[in-house]
């Protein structure tokens, strides 16, 4: 049976060691962990304070022979807590416990040596009480450090996404505030970006997968890309890099991600005003793009100029189209006809009414028809290059008349 007695003297020495050992295990922390000591000497006094309610704690539970109570763990809670917020990582916080359990344990191996007759028993009880006590404290305070670390990972991603809405749309927010904000996240603006606009449809993370893919195919980069998301849009700004080809990273953007993505790209820009104008510019393209189902997943802004003319007057796009396609437009509506429908295969086709045809499932008598009744209705030639451009210019303005929102779009 464990000599009680004995056990008691023992624990009772090292409690009246308390100072001693508060000491011991201050300085052996921050011999054995770095962390600590490069946060300064504003972390000691606190530090010393959780070791005396640690050691005082470790007292308690051996001097009563119980494991760690609830309001014991308590205290543990708030220091693992205290611990994030500092930014000492967890791997250093739990190094931080297990040396003072270790020096705690050293000071009561010398006091089970003084200890007259025969110790094993004692030594041992304590020993099991002590590494008990270690498993219990650790859990404890791996537990509250998540739960603190991901309550600063929230508020640090909701400051950074609400930095981010600043850089991207003119605010109230002075350009020497969004600077230093973004110095605080690790950005540096001084850089030249190109903004790629992008959407998936179903998916989900699409910040996440994009941020992966980067990584995936620039791993070799310093400079990572500040990806967000923004509704529908994930919004990647990449610093220009000698080591990444600017021209093929889109298209290995999209072989990386797979499925269904399409990426607007806008020009490299310099400074704050150059990367919200690089984030328009990708977001047109995009938009653009998708409304007129180009060919390919990557649409650049310098493709898509003479789209971009078109979207600046929507009232005189309106009125190209009308009086272009106007009677077009109506015919259609009113019989339930394919005359816009067969204009564009026929486009599509390169003039040819044979593949034309085989595009919309018609006899080419069909559509030479159809393309009789155009230019009757027209009064445009297609056999004219100069009607025909004009022709497909409508075309391409009046799917974009389509695509445009009933009202600016929020972000």
């Amino acid at each position: 049976m464990t000599d009680l007695v004995g056990m008691r003297e023992i624990i009772d020495r090292f409690i009246g060691r308390l100072d001693e050992v508060v000491e011991r295990c201050t300085t052996a922390i921050w011999e054995a962990v770095p962390a600590y000591a490069r946060v300064g000497d504003d972390l000691m006094q606190d530090v010393r304070d959780a070791v005396r309610e640690n050691v005082a704690i470790l007292s308690r539970v051996l001097s009563q022979g119980r494991d760690v109570g609830r309001d014991d763990l308590e205290a543990f809670e708030r220091t693992g807590a205290r611990r994030a917020e500092s930014g000492i990582p967890l791997e250093d916080v739990l190094h931080a416990y297990r040396t003072v359990s270790r020096v705690c344990w050293d000071i009561l191996a010398e006091e089970c040596r003084k200890q007259p007759g025969d110790v094993v028993e004692p030594t041992i009880a304590l020993a099991e009480a002590v590494m008990r006590y270690t498993d219990q404290l650790s859990t404890t305070v791996a537990d509250a450090y998540a739960r603190a670390q991901r309550a600063i990972v929230r508020e640090q991603e909701g400051a950074r996404r609400e930095f981010l809405a600043d850089l991207l749309h003119k605010t109230d927010a002075s350009p020497e505030d969004i600077l230093r904000r973004a110095h605080t996240f690790g950005y540096d603006l001084s850089l030249e970006y190109v903004a790629m606009v992008g959407g998936a449809p179903e998916s989900e993370r699409k910040e996440a997968a994009v941020s992966a893919a980067f990584s995936s195919i620039a791993a070799s980069v310093a400079r990572e890309p500040i990806v967000l998301q923004r509704g529908e849009h994930t919004i990647a700004l990449f610093p220009l890099d000698p080591n990444v080809d600017i021209v093929t990273l889109p298209d290995k953007l999209i072989a990386e991600l797979g499925g269904e993505w399409r990426f607007g790209v806008g020009s490299p820009q310099l400074g704050l005003e150059g990367i919200r104008r690089s984030y328009l510019e990708g977001r047109e393209a995009l938009e653009v793009g998708t409304a007129l189902n180009f060919a390919g997943g990557v649409y650049r802004f310098s493709d898509i100029l003479m789209y971009h003319f078109l979207r600046i007057e929507p009232a005189m796009v309106d009125q190209f189209v009308g009086q272009t396609l106007g009677p077009l437009i109506e015919y259609d509506e009113r019989r339930k006809g394919e005359l816009i429908k067969t204009l564009e295969a026929y486009f599509d086709a390169d003039g040819s009414v044979k593949l034309a045809g085989e595009a919309l499932f018609a006899h080419p008598h069909t559509v030479s028809y159809r393309l009789k009744q155009i230019e009757r209705l027209t009064a445009w030639s297609l056999r004219d290059p100069e009607d025909k451009l004009r022709l497909q210019l409508a075309l391409r303005a009046y799917r974009l008349q389509l695509a445009r929102p009933a009202s600016p779009a929020p972000e």
